[in-house]
Parts: C-alpha cells; structure tokens; sequence
C-alpha cells in the first residue's frame, strides 16, 4: 500500500504546485529515497536476478540518495550543476547495484567523468585544471591492475558465484590497488586534497560523502576473491593505514586552508575504516561501513560549513577568522556539533564505528594501542584548535549577511540520522 502512496503523492504535488527544475529533481530523489527506505523495512534483502539488493548495496544507495538531495538543497548553483549531479547519482546506484564485476568496473570508472566535469566547469581556481588531472592520474592508473585481472582471469560473472567458488588469487595487490587509491590510503592520497580544494561545494559533498565510499564497497565485495592470500598483506596495509592516519592528523595541525584541512581528516578517517576492513573479522566490518555512513554525513556538513564562511568573507584561511562566537552565535553551534562529531563524540554512530574498529584492532594485535592513542590524540587536537581558532579570540571582522535558512535545514537534516541511527543499529549491520 505504502509502495503506491508515495509516487502517487508526488505526481499530486507535481500536478498542484507550479515547479522548477529543482524542485522536481528533489521530488524524484526524495521518492527514490522513500521506496528504497520500504523495500528495506520490508526485509528486501534477497538477491535479484539482475541487481545486487543485499543490506550493503541498500545501504550505499540510501546514502547516494540523501547526499545529492542534501547537495540540492543546499546549492546557489544547482542550475549549473543538476546535470552532473544527476549524472553522478544515476551511475553511483548503477555502480552499488552491480552484480556483474566487469559491470561494476565500467560503472565503478564511469563516476570519474562527470566528477572531472564539475571540478574543472565550476571550481574557483585556475588549478583546477591540475587537480583533475590528478584525480584521473592517479585512479585510472590503479585500476588497469583490476581490469587485467578480471580480463585475463576470466572472473567476469556475478561477484555471487565468485565468492561461491573462493578463487585463490595471490597477487591481491593488483585486485586492491583500484580501490586503495579511490579510499584513498595514505601513500596514493595526494588527488584528494587538492581534488577538494578545487572543487565548487558541491564536488566537495558528493566527494566526501560518496564518493571514497566507492573504494571501501569494492574491498567489501572483492575480498571473499582472495581470501586465502590476505594474509600476507594485511599487515602491511594496516600498519601503513595507522601510521597515516596519525601522519595527516598531524598534518592537519599545521593547515591554514579550512578546506584541505577537511580534506586531510578525511584521510585519517579513511585509514581506519581499512584497518577495519583488512583484519578480517565481523566487528572491524561493521565498524567500517558505519564510519563511512558516518563520515559521509559528517564530512558532507563540515564543508557545507566551510562554504557558508566562503561565501561571507571570501576566504578559506583559518588566520582570517577570529571570533564568530559574538558574531554568529547559531552557526558556532553548528560548527560545535560537526567539530563533535569529527572526533566521535557521543551520543552518535561516529562513536559506536571507532570503539568497534579500535577493539578490533586491539584484537588484531595489543602493539596497535600506541598508534590508536596517537591517532585519536591528534584527531582531537586538530578538530578542537580548528574550532577554538574559528570561533573564540577576539573579533576584528566586519559583520557579514545573514545565511540562508536553507543551510540551517541542510546541517539539520546532516546531524539527526548521525544522533537517531545509534537507536537502531541493526539496520546497519551486515
């Protein structure tokens, strides 16, 4: 019944109210985002003939959806921007829905297209142009790996049968390269920030929030490939993992850029999801994939918040603003809940992700308690001097408009899925 409640009452609305094209792009994704929501409370999690509809796949959409009408809403320039950003969206649930691996890989590569599009159309900066290099560089380079195996090893059926059949590859590397890169880990992460910085707010949202989760889906599906090899390598990849984390987190210190310095958190937070993933049990998992919700949410409203500054003062440097306590009171409290959330406090699912990813790791092996004090210490002293720098001192700056009330609305709708979803967690789980 429900199912044909809500297309009905769109096409009602459509009908009723005199619309432009942006409202009823949010009307389609916003009725996308409520049949997916049922099918889910429905327990559609059998595997169809054509799609991959497990929890994960779901999961990933659900968050594709929410992001881009998050992006919608929050916009000046979606009538630049719709095209890419529907674009985008389409090949993202084509790409999380994909059964077929060689499917999965032309989608997986497909998404860099229209991302280039909008970094190098709409960014600010003349290097623009670089970064986008960069990012086609650096991605499509680590994915040759992938496509010479999938060829060459004629693995080019359903990911279901594989996993069935456990095929034994030993060079894991090359199957993992693609997505390490797209994560990114700490040694092929030099896109991401200037990939960030480049980008208009609405690169820099579906970037944050979609699309390094790419990377983490496609470890999750290709790792039942070569599970009898990880062994060998998941040491490497976890140390290295942790000891970037901590790297960028120290880095993040130093940065005077407010958005690269998000850029590089993302880097830190991204380096423990794949100490999650790589040490192969439940709690690291699930752990993982709640933290790249978690992160997708979060790291989306920080730039929103970054963007809104952009827009008053036009700049980006954390030396130019002193004080928006006296000046801004409402958005300082938007900047206090995000810079919370940064650090995992609770009560949110940043929270539940990192204790359930550092026990795994204190499973994994106890010498790893050295590197997660490290790495919490600094997400912490990074997260509260980029707050106390913003918001305290005293004020040398000229008042600046009022902000729109949409982007109230917009951190609104980032913060209560972080605060509600700890309620139900299950629903997370895989």
């Amino acid at each position: 019944m429900l199912k044909w409640l809500i297309p009905s009452f769109s096409l009602l609305y459509i009908s009723i109210m005199k619309i432009n094209n942006i409202s009823m792009y949010m009307i389609i994704i916003f009725q996308m985002l409520m049949t997916s929501i049922l099918l889910f409370n429905n327990n559609f999690t059998l595997l169809s003939l054509s799609f991959m509809m497990d929890s994960l796949s779901i999961i990933m959409i659900l968050l594709s959806l929410i992001s881009v009408m998050l992006i919608m809403l929050s916009s000046n320039n979606i009538h630049n921007v719709s095209l890419n950003m529907m674009s985008i969206l389409v090949v993202l649930m084509l790409t999380f829905s994909a059964k077929n691996i060689l499917m999965f890989y032309i989608t997986f590569e497909m998404v860099l297209i229209p991302t280039m599009i909008l970094i190098t159309m709409n960014g600010k900066q003349p290097e623009r142009l670089q970064a986008s290099i960069y990012l086609i560089m650096y991605t499509v380079m680590a994915s040759l790996p992938l496509l010479m195996m999938i060829i060459f090893t004629n693995i080019n059926n359903s990911f279901i049968l594989n996993n069935m059949n456990m095929m034994k590859f030993s060079m894991i590397i090359f199957i993992m390269l693609a997505f390490l890169v797209k994560m990114p880990m700490y040694f092929t992460h030099l896109w991401l920030p200037k990939a960030h910085v480049e980008a208009p707010l609405e690169g820099s949202m579906i970037l944050a929030a979609v699309l390094l989760k790419l990377g983490g889906y496609g470890i999750i599906r290709f790792i039942p490939l070569c599970m009898s090899s990880i062994k060998k390598m998941n040491f490497w990849l976890i140390s290295i993992s942790l000891i970037g984390a901590t790297a960028t987190s120290m880095n993040c210190i130093r940065q005077k850029d407010l958005k690269s310095l998000i850029a590089y958190s993302s880097v830190a937070h991204m380096g423990l999801v794949l100490t999650g993933l790589f040490s192969m049990k439940s709690m690291g998992l699930n752990g993982s994939l709640i933290m790249m919700v978690a992160h997708g949410l979060t790291s989306s409203g920080l730039f929103l918040l970054v963007n809104d500054l952009y827009n008053k003062y036009h700049s980006r440097n954390i030396i130019m603003f002193k004080g928006l306590l006296t000046l801004m009171p409402n958005i300082t409290f938007w900047w206090f809940m995000f810079m919370a959330l940064n650090i995992s406090a609770p009560p949110s699912i940043n929270t539940i992700s990192e204790i359930m990813m550092m026990s795994n790791l204190l499973f994994w092996n106890n010498n790893s308690i050295i590197m997660i004090f490290m790495m919490s210490l600094m997400a912490a002293t990074f997260s509260l001097m980029m707050f106390i720098n913003i918001i305290h001192n005293k004020n040398y700056m000229f008042p600046a408009t009022n902000t729109y009330q949409k982007i109230f609305i917009s951190l609104f709708i980032h913060l209560i899925p972080l605060i509600l979803m700890i309620l139900k967690l299950e629903i997370m789980l895989i």
